[in-house]
């Protein structure tokens, strides 16, 4: 099976999974939730083989901006599919699915990058593993915290004026957990997101010499990467000093995840397609 027919494949089956996700959210359809984990199930596979083949050439390991997204997304729609194992939450289903469809089509469009230096090399690899769980389980995080933000503000905002824009609105909300389930999920899942991005940036410091030649470099992506810790370790600080909760941890989650999309996306995107400069 060539990468042609992975494609055609996964990106379909990832959008319809979505999509099944979004016909329970607003009520056109209800049927067994078995069929839509197995069809999240069978998506996953393809993409994951598709995603290898992509990563891993007969010249070494592949990896930048692209390839990069597509395993943040991937891995963010692996985590969404082990939580549905503990708690149904179709609404952020029918977000990462979809955007996994989406960041997958992106090599068709933007194209493959060279091979990575030193690609081989164990201790680079564990460290890109490291980084990419960590981007994806905080990325988790700050989708669950806009999840969280349409739930709170529905149970506060006036009663909607039409019958069918108060029945929609409850049919969305019943999908959801209590927001107090909410709350904790996602603190779990900063707490463990903060975890990785803190051995993501311990590795980077202890074995940068080893993998790249040269001692740890102060530049964009680690300030960056320093900055988001900082704002994660005082969220969760918040949270257990303080109690933060609510509309003040959400809007630190969010905003602490777009400084660390910064710290390698956004920086390598100007790098490869403005600088034209791959690193």
């Amino acid at each position: 099976m060539n990468n042609t027919i992975l494609y055609a494949l996964a990106v379909p089956l990832l959008s319809a999974t979505g999509g099944l996700a979004a016909l329970n959210v607003f009520g056109k359809w209800s049927g067994p939730h078995w069929a839509v984990r197995a069809l999240a199930a069978l998506a996953l596979a393809l993409s994951a083989l598709l995603l290898s083949r992509v990563l891993f050439q007969p010249d070494g390991l592949h990896f930048g901006f692209v390839i990069g997204l597509m395993c943040v997304a991937w891995l963010a729609a692996l985590v969404a599919f082990a939580e549905g194992f503990f708690n149904r939450v179709p609404l952020l289903d029918m977000v990462v699915y979809p955007l996994c469809a989406a960041v997958f089509l992106l090599p068709l469009w933007l194209g493959q990058e060279a091979t990575i230096r030193m690609a081989g090399d164990r201790l680079f690899q564990v460290h890109l593993l490291i980084a990419l769980a960590a981007y994806s389980l905080l990325g988790i995080a700050a989708v669950h915290a806009l999840v969280m933000a349409f739930q709170e503000k529905a149970l506060h905002q006036p009663v909607a004026t039409t019958r069918e824009n108060r029945l929609l609105r409850e049919r969305v909300l019943d999908q959801l957990p209590s927001l107090l389930t909410m709350e904790s999920i996602l603190f779990r899942q900063l707490w463990a997101g903060f975890v990785l991005l803190s051995l993501t940036l311990l590795s980077g410091f202890l074995f940068s010499e080893q993998w790249g030649g040269q001692g740890w470099q102060f530049n964009h992506k680690t300030l960056f990467a320093i900055v988001s810790w900082c704002s994660f370790a005082a969220l969760l600080a918040g949270r257990a000093a303080l109690g933060w909760r609510g509309r003040v941890a959400l809007r630190w989650c969010l905003g602490s995840y777009a400084v660390l999309v910064l710290a390698y996306f956004g920086t390598q995107f100007v790098l490869e397609f403005i600088l034209k400069r791959a690193v």
